[in-house]
Formats: C-alpha cells, structure tokens, sequence
C-alpha cells in the first residue's frame, strides 16, 4: 500500500506545482500585459519625440515589484504613426525549479510575454502641410529678403521642431501667414518680416511621421543615367531610373501613371515642363535628391492607390547603398504644382530666387529637415482637402487632443 501511495504521489505533486508556478506566472504576464497597455497609453498621450523613453519609464515604474525578470521592452511607431510595444521576461519556478520539491522536471524558469498597440484618432482633422523636422538645427525654417509662406487651408499646421532660440529665422520683407503656426523653438524678426498669427509657445517636438512607411523593393535598373534635351516632346514610363534623370533645354515631358525610383542620383533639370497624374518619384540610395532650376514648369499629381498613394515625392532617409543627399533644391523661375506629399527627410530644401512653390491644388504637403526661402521663393499653399481624391495618410493628421484607444 506504501510503495503504491508513493507512486501516486509524483504525480499529484506534479500537478500541483505546475497549478502553482503556472498560476503565479500568468497572474504575473496579466500584470505585464497591463503594465505595456499603461505605458502606450503615457507614450501615445505624451506624443513627442520622447514619447519611447516615456514609454518605457511607465512600464519600468509598473513592473518593478513583480517577480520577473525582463529584456528591455521594445518600443516603436508603425506606418500609420501607431504606438506600438512588446516585451519578453522569465518568471523563477519554486516547485518546479531544479533544486526544489520536483527538481526532476528541471524547470527553472517559465516565460512571459506582452504586446500591445495604441492609436491616437485625430479630433481636430488638422494636419501637417509644412513640417521642419530637425530638433536642433538654428533657422531650421528660414525666409530672407521677400521670401514668403502664404497658407490658405483651415486646418493646415506649420510645424517646426527645432528647440533652437532661432528656430524659426525671418529677415527683411518676409512673411508668414497662416492659419496655425507651431514652433518648438524661438522665432527672430529683423527688418520689416511679419507673422500671422502669432506662434503658439507651448508646441511639442512630433516624430517624422514617416519613418516608419513601407519603401517600395527596388529592383535592378531599368535606364541608366538618364538624360534628354532640347525642344522635344518625351513621354517617359515607370521604373528604375539608376544615375538620376538630367533634363535640360526646352523639353517637354509626360509621365505615365506609376512609381519612378530613382537610384543612385538625382532628378535635375534646367527649364522645360513636365506633368504627370497619378506619379511618384521615390528617391533612394547614394546622393539622392531633386535640384530644379531655371524656367521650368512641373504639375504633378499623386497617385490615389497603389504602392506609395498620397505622395508626389518621397525620399528615403537611408536608402540601400548610402546615405541620402544633404540638400535639394528649387531655384530660378521654376512653378510648381505638387498635389499630395512632398517628403525630403534629412535635407534642407531651399526655394530661391523667383521660384514659386504654388500650391493651388487642393492638398499640398511639405515635409523636409530643414527649409529655407530666399530672396523671393514663395510657397503658396490653397488646400481644401474636400476636393482632393487623394488619401491623406493617418499618420499626418495632428493628435494632440486625440482619441486614444488600446487595440489588441
């Protein structure tokens, strides 16, 4: 009888340290769980390029009296500017643990796990429709001479990130209308230049908002260092255009609908016109960038599907073979009408001489490091996005005040 209770209890102390160590360990991922929802709600909330560290601060403060033992937890933005977490730990076993009642099972430790993801629904349907987005650079937003920034759009923000005393730089006879001007920084006036309305003074730095945004696979290169001139009429297809495309001269050119990579280069020209509906340049690897100059007319409209829908330009920050060129540039007496997104992350842009960015397609966005109008660039914005069939992407509306919710 001894022998035969002995044999059956193994099993039933078996069962109950799993019931033990298990049960502690799930009341502890419960705990984990909610620890991560609480720390993407603080991060989403908080909204600034220092919403991780907020983040993880949260959930540092709300695990730490549990009895597990945790990897860094992984925080990031998605696509759509979704606040997104994960983390793994292990949790110690007592009964089942080697040294313990049923050391044979050897099970030291059992693991837990949490994820979670955090939207912010715009309220105000506000968006960004001019965005500096470097955090410290001085006259990160810079107009000289007659250089202006005329916005007619009711809910479009000019954002500037730079926490520099001089964030926001503007001197002789230019100005700044708008209708919401938010800067992080400072703003310096001299001469005659003038802003309306007033900056706010309590604006928080916001992520690029598309760091994060699904580039397109770059195959191998359908044209080489592509070039036209002279007063001819070119009709031009998508594709893989490796070296840039250099236009010059008088020409005149039509894109066909689709995505235009261009690799390894740059898109230059020296006069001309060029249109397109429903195009996209991606700019990606070694040196890219777009130098625009001379009397030149551009009129180009996104795509409203497909792979990059919404953006008329779009530059990846750190494309395949190298880092993205440092500046571009829109010079002479070029017009331009962009309708959709133009994205040139890590440059400074600069609109000089007579140029004139005007915008009076019904969505323009200008996003760019840094931005820079001199002497009489001019950028004309008159969105009303009620006409436009273009997708404004999520991740471009502005969510301060927004509806914050968990999805699981």
């Amino acid at each position: 009888m001894v022998p035969m209770f002995a044999l059956m209890l193994l099993p039933i102390l078996t069962f109950v340290g799993l019931g033990v160590d298990y049960s502690r360990a799930y009341a502890i991922k419960a705990a984990t769980q909610a620890a991560m929802d609480a720390a993407l709600l603080a991060g989403a909330k908080d909204g600034t390029t220092n919403w991780a560290t907020v983040a993880q601060n949260t959930f540092n403060a709300n695990t730490s009296n549990l009895n597990a033992t945790f990897s860094s937890a992984t925080f990031s933005l998605d696509e759509n500017r979704a606040y997104l977490g994960t983390v793994t730990g292990t949790v110690q076993t007592s009964l089942l643990k080697t040294s313990g009642i049923l050391g044979a099972l050897g099970i030291n430790t059992l693991d837990v796990f949490a994820s979670g993801t955090v939207t912010v629904k715009s309220t105000s349907g506000a968006y960004y429709c001019v965005m500096a987005l470097n955090k410290t650079a001085q006259a990160a937003l810079q107009l000289t001479g007659n250089a202006s920034i005329t916005i007619n759009a009711p809910k479009c923000v000019v954002q500037v990130n730079s926490k520099d005393l001089d964030a926001v730089d503007m001197v002789g006879n230019a100005y700044i209308k708008s209708v919401d001007n938010c800067f992080v920084g400072g703003l310096r006036k001299v001469g005659n230049a003038t802003i309306a309305p007033a900056p706010e003074t309590s604006c928080p730095q916001i992520p690029d908002p598309f760091a994060a945004y699904t580039r397109p696979a770059v195959g191998g290169c359908t044209f080489n260092n592509y070039k036209a001139s002279g007063n001819t009429t070119i009709t031009l297809q998508p594709g893989v255009y490796c070296g840039g495309m250099s236009f010059s001269g008088p020409v005149n050119v039509t894109f066909s609908p689709g995505l235009y990579i261009v690799k390894d280069g740059t898109i230059t020209e020296s006069g001309g016109s060029f249109t397109g509906n429903g195009v996209t340049f991606f700019l990606t690897g070694s040196g890219a960038g777009i130098q625009l100059s001379g009397k030149a007319n551009w009129h180009i409209v996104a795509p409203a599907t497909g792979a990059m829908p919404g953006f008329a330009i779009f530059l990846d920050p750190s494309g395949p073979t190298g880092n993205a060129a440092t500046s571009s540039s829109l010079s002479g007496q070029s017009e331009l009408y962009w309708e959709g997104i133009v994205y040139l992350p890590g440059q400074q842009v600069t609109v000089s001489g007579t140029a004139e960015a005007f915008a009076p397609s019904p969505y323009t966005s200008y996003i760019a490091d840094t931005l820079s109008f001199v002497g009489n660039g001019e950028l004309v914005i008159n969105n009303d996005t009620t006409l436009t069939k273009l997708p404004i992407p999520t991740a471009l509306y502005v969510q301060s005040g927004g509806q914050v919710s968990i999805s699981k």
